[in-house]
Parts: structure tokens; sequence; C-alpha cells
């Protein structure tokens, strides 16, 4: 068992430092701390907000389901984060490049991941003619997290899963919080 969990733990660098070395330049360092912040709690909690309070029908109710999703799918992120205290890659890399969004909890899952897919999935459910480019945009802002030298490819990963994980039992199961 430990060889597979060195062969995991080498293959997330070797991808973490592809993502946050390779490809480094001018224009992604430009680019990827602004599409990180779609991810953020202000972007996803305050875009839910707003669609719940503007919108009608379909947009409502999409909105209400998002949050519900984005609410579920981080409690457990919160648990897991506590449970697994990993670092977060700049911390255990000295070589790894970092932007000033440096935190100070730890990596493990990618909350921005999960919520960027938590929100892309509950819409897609009610606008499919937008799927492609709201799950592209959670690719990108999931990406985004290891060129900034926040999370480990796995930490996107299982952030990820966990998002869609939630979005689909939320939706299947209608799980909507009694917000309003």
């Amino acid at each position: 068992m430990s060889g597979v969990k060195k062969l995991i733990i080498t293959e997330d660098r070797n991808v973490f430092f592809l993502l946050n070395e390779k490809i480094k330049c001018k224009t992604l360092d430009r680019i990827m701390p602004k599409i990180t912040h779609i991810g953020g709690p202000y972007f996803t909690i305050l875009s839910c907000l707003l669609l719940i309070l503007v919108g009608k029908n379909s947009v409502k109710v999409s909105a209400l389901e998002a949050l519900t999703t984005l609410t579920s799918s981080h409690i457990f992120v919160q648990i897991l984060k506590r449970l697994c205290t990993r670092p977060r890659p700049y911390m255990v890399l000295p070589e790894a490049n970092t932007f000033k969004y440096l935190l100070r909890d730890y990596s493990f899952p990618s909350g921005h991941a999960t919520a960027s897919f938590s929100l892309a999935v509950s819409f897609s459910f009610f606008f499919p003619g937008l799927a492609v480019f709201l799950i592209t945009l959670a690719v990108l802002v999931s990406i985004s997290r290891i060129y900034m030298g926040l999370h480990y490819p796995s930490d996107v990963l299982i952030g990820s899963t966990m998002g869609i994980v939630f979005s689909y039992i939320t939706h299947i199961y209608g799980l909507m919080l009694p917000i309003l």
C-alpha cells in the first residue's frame, strides 16, 4: 500500500509543478488571480443571494439549490480540512510559485474547486445551454488554485468531485434548505 501512496504523492507533485511552474507566464500571472476569485466565498455566496432576491421562477429555484449545495458541501470541506490537516504546497515545496494570496489554513480539499463545481453543476441542471461555459469556468478556477501554489491537484480533484456529488444529491433529492 505504501508504494501506491508514494506513487500518488509523486504524481501529485509532478502535476503540481507542471501547472505551477512549467506553464508560468506573465499573462497567466495576471489572469489566474482574477479567475480564482470566482470560486471564493464573496462571489459564490453573493451571486446566489442576488439571484434568489431578484430572480424569478427557475432562476430563483436554481439559486436556492446552488446555495444549498454550496452550504452542505462546505460543511463537509471544513470537516475534511480539520481531519486531514494537509499543509498547502507552498508551505512544503520552497520552489513553488506563489502570489500575494497566501493562506494559513489547510489545503485538502480545495474549497474553491468545491464551490465552483457546486455552482456550475447546480446551475447546469436548470440551464443546460450554459453547462459547457459553467463547467469550463469551474475547471479554470480549479487550475488557478494549483497555478497560484495554494493546492495540489488531488486537492482540487477531490474538491471538484465533492461539488459535483453534492450538486447531484441536492438536485435529485430536492434537499433545499428552508432559507426562504
